[in-house]
């Protein structure tokens, strides 16, 4: 199970999430355009159904999909630190957020077995009527570890019910 927090200052929202699969495994997860898809979203909620990544510093990724209401969503970024299989950082400008740039970073920590993934999403502190829309992360890194622990995909969730 995912845990997430609200640092004090509001600035970020830090989850933490054990996965059983190897540091490797979960970075290639996170940047791999055939894997992403596979894992980001659910029916009725949000799903990814198109990911790009030039994965360099300078390098830009893309998230395409479709949102809860059944429109579509678009998340971009540039990426600001790489250091396989441990670190990842890129700025996250979404469709839903205007022109709102944060900054996500992924932390992979090899532990026995597996990898302690910890996110944090910085710079919501200026807005925190948009900060609400980050609040997911526990779920979706939940998607990524059914994944990577049992091969879980988007197609093999369930649709969400209707709010």
């Amino acid at each position: 199970m995912a845990t997430s927090k609200v640092t004090p200052d509001g600035d970020a929202i830090v989850t933490e999430v054990h996965i059983d699969a190897a540091p490797d495994r979960v970075f290639q997860a996170l940047v791999d355009p055939q894997q992403v898809p596979q894992w980001w979203g659910q029916g009725g909620v949000y799903r990814c159904t198109k990911f790009h990544a030039d994965l360099r510093v300078g390098g830009k990724w893309l998230c395409e999909g479709i949102g809860p209401d059944g429109g579509d969503f678009k998340i971009v970024g540039e990426y600001q630190e790489i250091d396989p299989p441990h670190l990842l950082v890129y700025t996250w400008v979404a469709s839903w957020t205007g022109d709102m740039k944060t900054t996500v970073r992924w932390e992979l920590e090899p532990t026995n077995p597996g990898t302690l993934l910890r996110i944090r999403h910085s710079g919501l502190a200026a807005y925190p009527q948009a900060a609400q829309s980050y609040r997911g992360w526990p779920r979706m890194l939940g998607w990524l570890r059914a994944f990577l622990d049992n091969g879980e995909t988007v197609a093999d969730r369930k649709q969400a019910a209707a709010k």
